[in-house]
């Protein structure tokens, strides 16, 4: 993979997940967490941004054996694995959940919602077995579908099939303008004033990073707010066509750990930018000793006695 000389400074990269770092089986490869630890070992910070609930977002960093940030519910929820507080969290008016979950009743999708250590479900939705399998590790629960909580909700969803939210699209968007499309399958609503960027800024300050120094790899609608405001914005092969837009850079599909060989490319790209210059320095440095030893004796003295 030829990556741009300048791509090869950048001082952090952000990584959405679903449809980005996690195989089309939605789990994180070895290869790709062996990259992450990679990314960090050579003092570039990995940051995830996702819209998974927080604990799923963590375990990725856990499972590369690292610490660092992780933005979670899209924006909603920010955390430093290295604090036991979470940097911020977000949640939605009850009313915009109540909205939501009666307009998913009325179109005979299912409605989701995420709560900051929970994802809960109707008791016949089809996305349970789905959301069991992606996040085993994380807490999904079935209740009457108008038990759905409305309070302490940090992100909700529509879910059902990539024909009936393709059919119900143009309703969705004008009754939830907020609402973005992350997956073929999956519209997603967050709280108000709260998305990827302004959590990912926040972590930005934190660092002293300027965003032109950030490299985003990502896929989703809901990574168009971030991906569009920092310097190299790269899409999946598999991205939806917005995000295509978007990017600087193009590459594979994340069924093939494309994000992990971005990575790998990057680091090697960087080594080898290292070796020239330190070849370049060490050669700069023979010259100038050969040029001293060509200096006739005389002159040496007269410029030593200035």
């Amino acid at each position: 993979m030829h990556l741009p000389a300048d791509l090869l400074d950048v001082r952090a990269i952000a990584f959405d997940v679903d449809g980005t770092l996690a195989g089309a089986d939605h789990m994180v490869s070895e290869r790709t967490l062996r990259a992450l630890a990679a990314l960090d070992a050579a003092g570039i910070e990995p940051i995830v941004v996702t819209g998974r609930i927080v604990d799923a977002a963590v375990e990725i960093l856990t499972a590369a054996g690292i610490d660092g940030y992780v933005i979670a519910s899209n924006g909603a929820v920010a955390v430093d694995t290295r604090r036991a507080e979470p940097l911020h969290t977000a949640v939605m008016a009850a009313e915009d959940v109540e909205a939501l979950v009666a307009f998913a009743l009325a179109a005979d999708v299912d409605p989701l919602v995420f709560t900051a250590t929970d994802m809960v479900v109707g008791e016949a939705s089809l996305a349970y077995d789905y959301l069991v399998t992606v996040h085993p590790e994380s807490v999904t629960r079935k209740v009457p579908v108008r038990e759905l909580p409305r309070d302490g909700v940090t992100k909700a969803m529509l879910f059902g099939t990539t024909e009936r939210l393709d059919s119900l699209d143009g309703a969705v968007r004008a009754a939830f303008p907020r609402a973005v499309r992350s997956m073929d399958n999956v519209f997603e609503l967050g709280p108000a004033g709260a998305d990827k960027w302004v959590a990912l800024a926040a972590i930005l300050r934190r660092l002293g990073i300027d965003p032109r120094q950030v490299a985003g790899l990502g896929d989703g609608e809901n990574d168009l707010s971030w991906l569009s405001q920092v310097g190299w914005p790269v899409a999946m092969d598999n991205a939806r066509e917005p995000v295509k837009a978007v990017a600087r850079l193009h590459i594979g599909h994340h069924g093939d750990d494309a994000a992990a060989a971005f990575v790998e490319a990057l680091l090697a790209a960087r080594a080898e930018a290292a070796r020239v210059e330190a070849a370049r320095a060490e050669a700069a440095r023979a010259e100038a000793a050969r040029t001293a030893r060509d200096v006739p004796g005389h002159v040496r003295e007269a410029r030593s006695a200035r």
